[in-house]
């Protein structure tokens, strides 16, 4: 059953960001963590943005998706390793109960990151993001199915603003084969899907994990499966390959630490901002992936594709500025 919020609610929302954002200047929030908060945003976008693109060039010029994955998950082992060793994080042991669940959300990340590699492999940078702004969405539908959370009005109006945008910009976009669209649309089910499962795992499910643990050990669970595929890919001789092609290997390098430093800078900032103030930040780095792209990997753009796009972008806004914001308490809990 959808529920019924006012209309004003997106306005009120707003000026009730601007409003919190005034309050901690007036509480006497130094200079120092406002440069604190603005370079891991700065980080954070550039991370973000970064990884988009490189991992489309590298989908184009080394089609080898299994020995990517492998090697940006090694690197996410070995920094996460190393940040636990220096006393920066703590990485909890698996309990036994702990290991199904985990295995399952492995074998669900391998099919993300699948699903990722393949989608830019066989569309444009703008096309990517535009069905990937679905996702907040789908995981709302999701959640609302399996974890019964209700929906309301505006998320509703902004998940068919943002559908609308996605149907107008994906049929302008004639580069767009069919097999692509079906992996953009896939990796976005796909990440909805995991999101509420773990959404699941770290509530209803009462594991007792926090992110970065749910995190870690996801990734190291899902390399024997990676390894497997890997195998039957080429490896370890897509290694020589790769390793014959310096240009592509340095960026598979720099894409694994974009990756890490893609959680740790969110982590970071999830304890300075608030969640909204993190989700229109999100917005704005896919625009401004889009924008690079132009430049970077140019295809092409109608007009009414970029009307398709602003309209998507839109009712991306329109969510995340009609959510209620959740106790800071609450937060660190699930966290």
């Amino acid at each position: 059953t959808v529920s019924h919020r006012p209309s004003v609610h997106l306005k009120a929302a707003f000026w009730q960001l601007l409003h919190n954002m005034a309050q901690a200047n007036e509480d006497g929030v130094s200079g120092g963590k406002a440069v604190k908060v603005l370079l891991l945003f700065l980080g954070h976008a550039s991370c973000s943005i970064f990884l988009v693109l490189c991992n489309k060039t590298i989908s184009s010029a080394f089609p080898y998706a299994w020995t990517v994955v492998f090697l940006q998950n090694v690197g996410t082992i070995v920094c996460s390793a190393g940040l636990h060793a220096l006393g920066k994080v703590v990485l909890r042991p698996l309990q036994r109960h702990q290991v199904f669940p985990l295995i399952l959300d492995a074998c669900w990340l391998v099919a993300v990151l699948w699903s990722s590699f393949k989608a830019l492999e066989e569309v444009s940078v703008p096309l990517y993001v535009v069905v990937r702004n679905m996702v907040p969405f789908l995981t709302a539908i999701c959640e609302r199915v399996a974890l019964k959370k209700p929906m309301d009005t505006m998320l509703v109006v902004a998940l068919l603003i943002t559908f609308a945008g996605t149907i107008l910009y994906s049929l302008t976009d004639f580069t767009v084969l069919l097999n692509g669209a079906m992996f953009a649309v896939s990796n976005a089910l796909l990440v909805a899907g995991m999101c509420t499962y773990e959404r699941y795992l770290m509530t209803t499910a009462n594991l007792g994990m926090s992110a970065i643990d749910i995190n870690f050990h996801r990734v190291t669970l899902s390399m024997p499966l990676i390894l497997i595929l890997g195998y039957c890919e080429g490896m370890p001789g897509t290694f020589f390959a790769l390793a014959s092609r310096r240009f592509e290997a340095g960026l598979v390098l720099a894409s694994a630490g974009a990756a890490f430093g893609i959680g740790t800078l969110l982590l970071a900032l999830q304890a300075e901002v608030s969640a909204t103030t993190i989700q229109v930040a999100n917005v704005a780095y896919k625009c401004a992936t889009t924008a690079v792209s132009r430049l970077t990997h140019p295809s092409e753009l109608t007009q009414m594709g970029l009307v398709g796009y602003a309209v998507c972008t839109s009712g991306c806004l329109v969510y995340t500025l009609t959510r209620k914001q959740a106790p800071k308490s609450s937060d660190k809990k699930e966290k």
